[in-house]
């Protein structure tokens, strides 16, 4: 376990700047989306109802009706746009982590290799650094909607006791967003739990693949990944009218394909890989 927090440490430190570095740019996304939301909302009520463009068009008890029917509906699609981003960049990384190993002028991973520990070790410590970084990712995105919400609030004089609270003022008013952090427990666990450590699972086997059977790799990598992409829609699609039978099917899918991935990584690392 030590070896592995090692190594995690070791990649973390090789990230974390740019890491952070994206955050903030994250951070700045937010807060641009709601003065920007702000100005779109006043201009499109303003020219509907032949007035002056002003902030007072949201406040009152009629601007609340349309801060919570217009202004938190186009909050939530540019920060969505700009979280899914974040969350596909970390995606990538996954990549990356695994092809900067192999293709730096010291070729770390052959270091990493003889290392007397075995090599699944560190597969496991990259799989922990990204879903570190998804869950990161999240957590932060659910503190900048608190944060743009609390601008809003201020900015609106907006008296509404629970108007900040994330969950019931943003995640439960917004389908998009409900696929992406769902407000619900049981489907929080299965998407942005289980699905994310999966998903980073599932891309690692696939560049593995790659390793292990050179430009052959490319090909078999890519139809790993697209098949367990391919099955989860036809299970999705296939089930999806039976949702008491829907939950059992996914989660038999992640462990199936979770195991499957693990026990084919080992093989391919302590076997096939080629350096």
């Amino acid at each position: 376990m030590n070896n592995i927090l090692t190594l995690y440490d070791m990649e973390f430190k090789r990230i974390y700047k740019i890491f952070f570095a994206c955050l903030g740019l994250l951070l700045v996304a937010n807060i641009g989306a709601t003065v920007l939301s702000m100005y779109n909302v006043v201009r499109s009520i303003a020219l509907q109802e032949g007035v002056n463009k002003s902030l007072d068009i949201l406040r009152g008890s009629k601007g609340l009706t349309y801060v919570y029917h217009y202004l938190i509906n186009e909050l939530a699609s540019m920060t969505t746009f700009t979280f899914a981003i974040a969350i596909l960049m970390c995606l990538g990384y996954a990549l990356v982590i695994w092809y900067r190993d192999y293709y730096s002028k010291n070729k770390t991973i052959a270091a990493l290799f003889m290392l007397p520990q075995p090599r699944f070790n560190i597969y496991i410590s990259k799989l922990l650094l990204i879903v570190t970084l998804i869950f990161l990712v999240i957590s932060f995105q659910v503190l900048f909607w608190f944060i743009d919400l609390s601008i809003l609030k201020i900015v609106l004089n907006i008296n509404n006791k629970g108007f900040t609270d994330v969950f019931s003022t943003i995640l439960y008013n917004n389908i998009t967003l409900m696929k992406l952090i769902s407000p619900s427990i049981s489907t929080f666990i299965m998407i942005d739990f289980l699905g994310v450590i999966l998903a980073v699972v599932v891309i690692f086997t696939g560049v593995l693949i790659q390793r292990s059977y050179k430009k052959l790799g490319v090909f078999l990598g890519i139809i790993y990944i697209g098949a367990v992409i391919m099955l989860y829609i036809f299970l999705s699609g296939y089930y999806g009218i039976y949702t008491d039978i829907l939950l059992k099917v996914h989660l038999a899918y992640y462990a199936v394909i979770f195991a499957g991935s693990m026990y084919l990584s080992n093989k391919l690392l302590n076997k096939k890989v080629y350096l």
